[in-house]
């Protein structure tokens, strides 16, 4: 049944819009808006002086964040929302404030989309805002807040014999590692990323008091060595980063680590076969557009070809949120 015209109106001036409620949330993240208030309400007066901005500005901007819900006006004060308390902190456990940064830099990019289209080139760093250009620790923090509210439902999915050796390649933060340790006592993880990056691993490894079980292994999954032999290999949203030669390099790669009866876990943003859906998935192949050479967001068959060609036989794959997909294939 077709919708109403207006309804196909609604449609495209939500989709057109969009920009604007993104703009507000990461601008008033990136000066520290949410911070500044914890300490309790303030005037736009106070606010401005310590934010060293324009008190017109930042009164509209406020205001704004009170209609989204994300402070609260008694008076000439502001304050925190809720969701603000429960996210936009970097004290919180449930913090975004990072990843929302990386949002902010990645808005950067999108904005050269049609660019990019016509040049086929990614946005390089030098064309995005200096104040906004990050390091791989600064990513990692990103991804440490993108990951708190999957890694549990990750390794609930999994089922290994958690008395061997685990890889964890392009660990990151190392959450992943740090729940598989948790979780089987008997377990020694190696996670591989850049040195940059595991530095950050390290402080989240020696608040959970797991050094001597997980270590750090710095290089290039193409051009490090692996160590091994592993029973149990993590390759968590990664190969969205790559072309489909350079993961089916990287599979056969990580396949002659592995133990005989050892399990591969591919964990990233799958697509339907037709390439259309999950809309997030369809929508992160953009972003991979803009931020990378050859990166892409791939099907489960394409993953399983993968695998296949590695020799490993593909056991199965699942959802694990309405994004994220699981894709298991173990070593004969």
């Amino acid at each position: 049944m077709s919708k109403n015209p207006n309804e196909y109106a609604e449609l495209i001036d939500r989709l057109a819009n969009g920009y604007r409620e993104a703009q507000v949330l990461m601008t008033a993240n990136r000066l520290g808006v949410f911070p500044l208030l914890e300490s309790g309400p303030k005037t736009i007066g106070e606010m401005s002086q310590s934010l060293q901005v324009t008190q017109r500005g930042l009164r509209i901007l406020c205001d704004a964040l009170v209609a989204l819900g994300l402070l609260q006006k008694v008076g000439e004060r502001y304050e925190n929302g809720e969701a603000a308390k429960h996210c936009l902190l970097p004290s919180s456990t449930a913090s975004k404030s990072a990843i929302l940064l990386q949002n902010a830099r990645l808005y950067e990019r999108w904005g050269k989309l049609y660019r990019v289209l016509k040049t086929g080139q990614p946005v390089a760093d030098d064309q995005i805002d200096p104040g906004l250009r990050y390091s791989e620790a600064d990513f990692a923090r990103a991804m440490a807040d993108s990951a708190k509210a999957i890694v549990k439902t990750t390794a609930d999915a999994i089922a290994i014999e958690g008395t061997g050796r685990m890889l964890d390649v392009g660990g990151g933060p190392g959450l992943y590692s740090i729940e598989f340790a948790s979780r089987y006592p008997k377990l020694h993880v190696v996670i591989l990323d850049s040195k940059e990056t595991l530095e950050i691993a390290g402080e989240n490894i020696r608040q959970a008091g797991l050094e001597d079980r997980i270590q750090l292994l710095p290089g290039n999954v193409f051009t490090q060595a692996l160590g091994g032999p592993y029973d149990f290999v993590l390759v968590s949203n990664l190969v969205h980063s790559f072309s489909e030669d350079d993961n089916a390099c990287l599979i056969s790669k990580v396949a002659t680590a592995m133990n005989r009866g050892g399990l591969l876990c591919v964990k990233d943003f799958f697509l339907e076969p037709d390439r259309t859906a999950p809309a997030w998935a369809a929508l992160f192949a953009v972003n991979m557009l803009v931020s990378t050479e050859k990166g892409d967001c791939y099907t489960v068959q394409e993953g399983s070809s993968w695998l296949t060609r590695a020799g490993l036989v593909v056991e199965s794959s699942r959802m694990i949120t309405p994004q994220t997909g699981l894709l298991l294939g173990k070593k004969p």
